[in-house]
């Protein structure tokens, strides 16, 4: 795993000696995202835990930088990939025929890839991190990087996840969602651990979470992300000089690859 990122610019008032916690995990929700909602920029650094030496370089992991004033990011890592408004690029690894390093997907076909590639901006997306059927197990003040924080551990549970997402919707759990649930049940993995830190205001700075469907969590990955809050963020994206566009035909056939190449894994 690499080194987290300095927590710079997360420094909570000196004016309080303690963080106060609160009751459950809506009123956890509600306050962190609105302390989100008062900052420009954040530095993510996503590791993902748990993965086998001789995977470690195919991990998903990435350093990712966004200024929601502008709806800009752009990541590296595993994968270099930017993203604006209304546009996608990435790098495939390999420099092109005219040396363009960045393909630019079409106007209107980017989602797929966003999804494919993951959107660092989920995990400022309370209600993902921490889904349905979660709940406080307990808190603690302690020292994240030299910066005062509490520390929130708390349980999803699986079945009651899929019973609230039920009840949401009007529709019934299916089958194949009970039978997955009965299998992580006899597991042992039904009831799911997660870890948030946040600082005075609210905002996390590390997370510790399971894949973002609790029902879907085969395998024992979990993803650990440290939060920068509000640095002096220079987010560019590639320059055309430096740019491909794919044709439609072109992106449809990659997308093609893509999901044949999910399917084996």
């Amino acid at each position: 795993m690499r080194d987290a990122i300095p927590l710079r610019g997360n420094q909570p008032s000196e004016e309080s000696s303690g963080i106060s916690p609160v009751a459950n995990v809506s009123e956890l929700k509600k306050t962190a995202s609105a302390a989100m909602q008062e900052e420009q920029t954040v530095r993510i650094d996503l590791n993902t835990l748990g993965v086998p030496p001789e995977e470690q370089d195919s991990a998903p992991n990435f350093d990712c930088s966004i200024n929601f004033t502008e709806s800009v990011q752009r990541c590296s890592g595993l994968v270099e990939f930017a993203s604006g408004p209304d546009s996608f690029y990435f790098a495939p690894g390999e420099t092109g025929p005219a040396g363009n390093k960045w393909v630019k997907v079409p106007v209107g076909q980017s989602g797929f890839f966003r999804e494919m590639f993951g959107n660092p901006e989920q995990y400022t997306d309370l209600e993902k991190l921490l889904p349905k059927g979660s709940h406080i197990d307990g808190t603690e003040q302690v020292e994240l990087d030299g910066t005062k924080s509490l520390r929130y551990d708390v349980t999803v549970d699986v079945e009651k996840n899929a019973e609230e997402k039920s009840a949401e919707s009007g529709a019934e759990i299916g089958s194949e969602t009970k039978k997955r649930i009965n299998e992580l049940k006899k597991a042992g993995k039904a009831r799911l651990d997660y870890t948030m830190w946040v600082d005075s205001s609210g905002r996390p700075l590390k997370v510790v979470v399971n894949p973002p469907d609790p029902e879907n969590s085969e395998k024992d990955l979990r993803i650990e992300a440290g939060y920068a809050w509000n640095e002096e963020l220079d987010i560019r994206l590639p320059a055309d000089q430096n740019t491909r566009e794919l044709t439609p035909s072109e992106a449809e056939q990659l997308k093609q690859a893509m999901r044949n190449q999910q399917g084996q894994n």
